[in-house]
């Protein structure tokens, strides 16, 4: 019927409908190419959803381009500009309007990837291992005389000395000791924790070569001071670098690991010494040194120790990622940011050694500080370790003196090994509790035997008993009253007075090591051993007494958090000095 209607009328009357616009391309032709200019179109085709998987796989990538259109080309907009469009044909300043939004969003998508990432502590643990090295040194030079006097009092060296030179050997060292705080409390803030802890290491190392190439006395006597000043910059360098990079939850076990490596370097002296030459044994200790430098070396510095120098900020931060194994951005930024605070408040305080006694708190950490290392040593543990030789031959045990020092080393390891795990199930207080109370006991024990040995009776029947008693009194010493006064020292101390604490501490603790094991031969033979160690055993018992009613409660606590409660400032928790 339409074909009949339109008969008889022109061709040319009949115009050609419009070549339809392809829709495959995105680009706009604005150029007319001699014809007329053709409509301005996007030519972009709305994507049609087949289903809900393939709406959500688009909404993830962006929207897809047009049939035909090469994939992932940019929209061509009216002025020549690419411009992407996003769902459909909407226009680009909406898009521009909706970034802000979308990099809010990838922001808290990275942020929420960020916090679920895996915390490593191996670096932690990796860096008090090695630092610990340094403790390992500082037992092979603390218990060297043991099996060594006999040998240089029987000339078996080259050299041999009298009874009372060889208790200047045995004792210089903790003369030495009482000096090495002092130097660590120049040199902490100046070279930092790391460097003070690798020059301790070099007088270690130089210690063992004079004493190894130079037979002379005056020689040994230097050299037993020089390794007693690297012994005692290890005790107050090393729990002071661990009190710094630990995490909270850490503290405590890492802590007690300087007890673990210190027994390591006791039990080394006296496997090796006794079986081997004079000169052997040098070699074997001079190895410790040299291990820890070469081990520590590539370690981080503690971030307190870096943000005291300037521009050491970014340092911090990188020491305190590879310490805390990479963790989520956000925590180690909080973290540095705490730390920065700290460090700046100290920085705005004296650091002097008036400041110590300028106020109520440091008084009180002072007093706690000092108190601590002083039950360590009046419990005896120097005498023993030192003179243990001594010890088990005064005994007349058929046992000979070496396999005994090595039973009671082994014991000791053991129970070093164990105290880490101790301290991650139980409170630091109530290990304080146990060591003290054995040791109590042991001391007694021990006292007892030879005041029955002194007073002519027959003691072959309870041989045992020494051996017994020091391997008792090895296991609670290292539970609690071997590592942990080391540990309480670097918590209780503020940042702007750590090094000069510690330093009094140290050098206190190790003065009266000097005195007690420099007279210990006089004193047993003026009023009897037993009564030496029925003296150390009512030491014992007064440490329980002063960890019950006075040493605050700080586990659990950040380091500020021990400051308020020292100072009286928390309110809420256990601020006063007595039994939690």
């Amino acid at each position: 019927m339409y074909v009949s209607l339109c008969r008889g009328i022109p061709e040319s009357s009949f115009r050609k409908p419009p070549r339809p616009q392809p829709q495959q391309t995105h680009r706009l032709n604005l150029s007319g190419g001699g014809g007329p200019p053709r409509r301005k179109t996007s030519g972009y085709a709305r994507p049609q959803f087949t289903g809900p998987m393939e709406l959500e796989t688009l909404m993830e990538e962006g929207a897809l381009p047009g049939p035909g259109s090469r994939e992932g080309e940019a929209l061509t907009a009216d002025d020549g500009t690419r411009a992407s469009f996003s769902n459909g044909d909407k226009a680009p300043h909406r898009q521009r309007s909706q970034q802000p939004q979308q990099e809010e969003f990838n922001s808290a998508a990275a942020m929420k990837s960020n916090s679920d990432r895996p915390r490593s502590s191996l670096n932690l643990y990796l860096a008090a291992c090695t630092v610990n090295m340094g403790a390992l040194a500082a037992g092979c030079a603390l218990t060297w005389s043991s099996p060594s006097l006999v040998k240089l009092e029987n000339g078996e060296t080259g050299m041999k000395i009298t009874s009372d030179e060889s208790s200047w050997v045995g004792s210089l060292v903790t003369l030495g000791a009482a000096i090495g705080p002092i130097l660590a409390g120049i040199l902490l803030d100046r070279l930092g924790r790391k460097h003070t802890i690798l020059l301790s290491m070099v007088l270690s190392a130089i210690s063992w070569i004079i004493i190894g190439a130079i037979s002379n006395l005056v020689a040994l006597y230097f050299a037993r001071v020089l390794a007693g000043i690297a012994v005692g910059v290890i005790f107050t360098a090393v729990p002071m670098y661990i009190a710094e990079i630990a995490e909270m939850r850490l503290r405590s076990s890492l802590g007690t690991l300087m007890q673990f490596f210190l027994v390591v370097g006791f039990l080394l002296e006296y496997i090796v010494g006794p079986y081997t030459s004079y000169l052997t044994l040098v070699i074997v200790s001079l190895a410790t040194p040299i291990l820890c430098f070469g081990m520590f070396v590539w370690m981080p510095d503690s971030p307190q120790s870096l943000l005291i120098r300037p521009g050491g900020e970014q340092k911090a931060m990188e020491s305190l990622r590879w310490l805390r194994g990479n963790p989520q951005e956000t925590a180690l930024i909080k973290e540095l940011e705490d730390i920065k605070k700290s460090v700046d408040e100290a920085k705005k305080q004296k650091s002097g050694f008036g400041e110590l006694f300028a106020n109520k708190g440091n008084i009180r950490a002072v007093v706690i500080s000092c108190a601590m290392v002083a039950w360590q040593q009046l419990s005896g543990i120097n005498v023993v370790l030192l003179y243990s030789e001594t010890i088990f031959r005064k005994t007349g045990v058929d046992l000979s003196a070496s396999v005994s020092t090595i039973i009671v080393g082994t014991v000791m390891l053991v129970a070093a090994g164990a105290t880490p795990t101790l301290a991650k199930m139980t409170t630091m207080r109530t290990l304080l509790y146990i060591s003290a109370v054995g040791m109590a006991i042991t001391d007694g024990a021990l006292g007892l035997f030879f005041y029955l040995q002194n007073s002519g009776m027959d003691v072959n029947s309870i041989g045992w008993l020494p051996v017994t008693s020091l391997v008792l009194f090895i296991i609670t010493y290292c539970l609690g009253f071997g590592p942990l006064p080391w540990a309480i020292m670097g918590e209780i101390f503020p940042t702007n007075l750590k090094s000069v604490a510690s330093a009094l501490t140290a050098s206190f603790c190790w003065i009266l090591g000097f005195v007690l094991t420099k007279m210990f031969n006089m004193v047993s033979e003026a009023i009897g051993i037993h009564f030496v160690f029925w003296l150390f055993a009512v030491c014992c018992i007064l440490a329980l007494l002063f960890t019950a009613f006075l040493l605050p409660e700080t586990e659990g606590k950040t380091l500020q958090e021990i400051q308020d409660i020292l100072h009286g400032r928390n309110k809420s928790g256990n601020h006063k000095m007595t039994r939690a």
